[in-house]
């Protein structure tokens, strides 16, 4: 027997558990890393992207559409306020001046001094003058008023009556001229019957249609804007939820990337990502500052404004009831008198600073509030020298254009009230068009950006698709 056949078979002894293998064979995963054994397919791949690049354009057309919106919205508001409301505003303030003016016209007169000599006392001059241009005014703001098919026949029923107006006060100043030595504010009695039918026909047709045309448009304005400010921040929300969810999930979409391909970052999708991140905060800071710059105008400029409005329209009424209570006879002006003492009371109400101007405004406040008060005082002296008698200076105090006359310093005190609504309402327009441009660079600026965005998404695949090929 040989040793071989004692000994046996040699047995080779096998590598402990957990030893490094020799040579170049690959090493185990760290345990705290999982890798998938196996690569997705193209399909998964595809399916991926294609929900990415659907996320995008969802959110591409959201903010696209929301800007595009709201700035519609806003030139919208613009419009109703600017080219609606405030010229509606001027017509109510015109047709009152044309009133008091065409009674103006009737208070001068002439003292007959000796049978060769013959004074005029008042200025009829200056009101037919300004009447004429109020009623050109008048014409120019109901042309451009007559553009709005809304409101076609109450304008159409405007003119109606402003044709019979014309054609009263017409008669009523050609019946005064042909009495041309009468004395001042003793006009004839038939001229001013039809002055007064004239009067009647303004308070009771023309304002009232000039102030409902007024508050239709200030509520248009009013629902354009509570509109655009809902708009703006109801897409902000839009855009900044849509943008959140794209994000998350190109974010989790890179993870499983890097898990299923063996890269830490695919950059591409880096870009994506970053520009996702970009489009979603601009435009939800932007579209809230949009909605934070339409509740600026309505505070520091509309809601203001409006009441300004409100005070140049009842201050120009309370002027022509001045003007016809002066030349009626007194048993028949006391409704006039009634009339302009409860405007006067309104008027102390509508000019008040307290809750609608900044402490910057309220010197302007208290200038027109001054003026204000001088022409309250020259209505004083009026009605003492009416009342003792002195017919031919209250005359003169209505009509005449000096500090401490009517005509003088109502035409101070309006045009202070016209400039101080005049910058309210540009603090609106001014507001407004700052929301409106913050939106000059949209909807281009997502459109380019999310496009590009779609472009990385595919070129930054093209790699993984390679390695099925």
């Amino acid at each position: 027997m040989t040793t071989s056949q004692v000994s046996g078979p040699v047995t080779h002894s096998e590598h402990p558990a957990g030893a490094a293998t020799s040579g170049g064979g690959r090493a185990e995963p760290r345990p705290g890393r999982r890798l998938r054994t196996r690569r997705p397919g193209p399909a998964r791949l595809s399916a991926r992207a294609g929900v990415a690049v659907v996320l995008l354009g969802v959110l591409c057309a959201m903010a696209v559409i929301g800007t595009v919106s709201v700035r519609h919205d806003i030139s919208r508001l613009r419009t109703s306020v600017a080219e609606r409301a405030a010229v509606a505003d001027q017509l109510r303030f015109a047709l009152a001046d044309l009133d008091a003016q065409r009674a103006d016209t009737l208070a001068p007169g002439t003292i007959v001094l000796s049978p060769t000599r013959s004074v005029v006392v008042g200025n009829q001059i200056n009101a037919l003058i300004t009447a004429q241009q109020r009623r050109t005014q008048v014409s120019d703001l109901m042309r451009q008023l007559s553009a709005d098919t809304e409101h076609a026949d109450r304008i159409h029923a405007m003119l109606d009556a402003l044709g019979q107006y014309d054609d009263l006060s017409g008669r009523a100043s050609y019946v005064d001229d042909q009495h041309a030595d009468r004395p001042p504010g003793r006009p004839p009695q038939i001229t001013v019957s039809m002055n007064v039918q004239a009067g009647f026909l303004m308070t009771d047709t023309l304002l009232p249609d000039a102030d409902a045309l007024s508050r239709a448009y200030q509520a248009q304005a009013a629902d354009l804007r509570a509109g655009a400010h809902d708009a703006a921040v109801r897409w902000a929300l839009v855009v900044g939820l849509l943008g959140a969810v794209t994000l998350l999930y190109l974010l989790w979409w890179q993870r499983e990337l890097s898990r299923d391909y063996r890269r830490r970052l695919n950059p591409a999708l880096a870009v994506v990502t970053a520009a996702v991140l970009a489009v979603a905060l601009a435009g939800t800071v932007v579209l809230g500052s949009v909605a934070g710059s339409v509740s600026t105008a309505q505070r520091e400029g509309l809601r203001p404004w409006d009441r300004l409005a409100e005070a140049r329209a009842v201050a120009a009424q309370a002027a022509a009831a001045e003007s016809r209570w002066f030349v009626q006879d007194p048993a028949f002006a006391v409704q006039d008198q009634i009339r302009f003492d409860a405007m006067i009371e309104e008027l102390d109400t509508l000019l008040t600073p307290d809750g609608y101007a900044t402490a910057a405004e309220r010197p302007a406040y208290q200038d027109v509030l001054t003026r204000f008060g001088h022409f309250r005082t020259d209505d004083r002296t009026l009605r003492k020298q009416r009342a003792a008698g002195r017919i031919d200076q209250a005359a003169q105090t209505l009509t005449e254009v000096a500090r401490g006359d009517v005509a003088f310093d109502f035409w101070d005190f309006a045009t202070t009230l016209d400039g101080l609504a005049g910058r309210q309402l540009n603090d609106f327009t001014t507001h407004v068009d700052d929301a409106h441009g913050a939106l000059d660079l949209w909807p281009a600026l997502p459109a380019g950006a999310l496009g590009v965005a779609v472009g990385l998404v595919f070129a930054g695949l093209q790699r993984r698709y390679a390695e099925y090929r």
